[in-house]
């Protein structure tokens, strides 16, 4: 199946409307309804399969996405029209959630002030980790304090008296919040359901379902 830049996926309560704009009153045209068989818990869990396709506008999905192969960017190639640029999604056993950045000490310390929206997807029940990179000197650089909202980098005293203050990369590593025990080996046969998450990643889901409807609205709206 594919589908250009106007097209509309419509996810209705048992099945799945394909629509695409054609004029400048966006008329559209229906192209098709798919069905979904439902899960055995009730809960409107199911299961769809494509072989290839392409949608050339937003797709939502308030769940998990499993994925076989891998998970690309496509990026223009500037001086090739023939070619494109591919990256990878980076993989993990965890959920994770980073912050990157640059900073210079300062007396032979810093304190780096960490974006707000990291503190707001990162959990609290897991640990943080820092990777410090020190720039233009061999000094020794470590972490003092650590949290989702800062970090506190201290300089070893010699290499400071030696080499004064430097500039610095740091990368720091959280997981997100809610997905904590996400687990990486898995019956094959398990199922999506409710009985089988924390009371954190349940709550969640249920804000998600409704974000996502109430978004994939907004957009039928602004299309109409």
């Amino acid at each position: 199946m594919i589908f250009s830049s106007l097209a509309q996926i419509n996810f209705l309560s048992d099945y799945i409307a394909f629509r695409s704009y054609y004029n400048a009153n966006h008329g559209t045209t229906h192209y098709g309804d798919l069905y979904i068989e439902g899960g055995s818990t009730g809960t409107g869990w199911g299961w769809m399969s494509c072989e290839a396709g392409s949608v050339g506008d937003w797709f939502h999905i308030y769940g998990d996405l499993y994925v076989f192969g891998t998970k690309n960017f496509v990026h223009p190639h500037p001086t090739d029209t023939m070619k494109v640029i591919k990256y990878i999604a980076i993989e993990s056993g965890e959920a994770l959630t980073l912050a990157r950045g640059t900073a210079t000490t300062v007396n032979g310390q810093a304190i780096v002030t960490l974006p707000e929206h990291f503190k707001l997807v990162t959990s609290s029940d897991a640990p943080v980790t820092v990777i410090l990179t020190p720039e233009e000197a061999p000094v020794v650089l470590y972490t003092k304090e650590k949290s989702r909202e800062q970090i506190v980098i201290g300089m070893k005293d010699c290499d400071f008296n030696e080499f004064g203050d430097v500039p610095f990369a740091f990368q720091v590593t959280g997981v997100r919040d809610g997905f904590e025990d996400e687990e990486v080996i898995v019956d094959i046969a398990e199922k999506a359901e409710n009985d089988n998450i924390s009371a954190k990643r349940a709550d969640y889901n249920e804000k998600a379902r409704a974000l996502t409807k109430k978004m994939n609205s907004e957009n039928k709206g602004n299309r109409k």
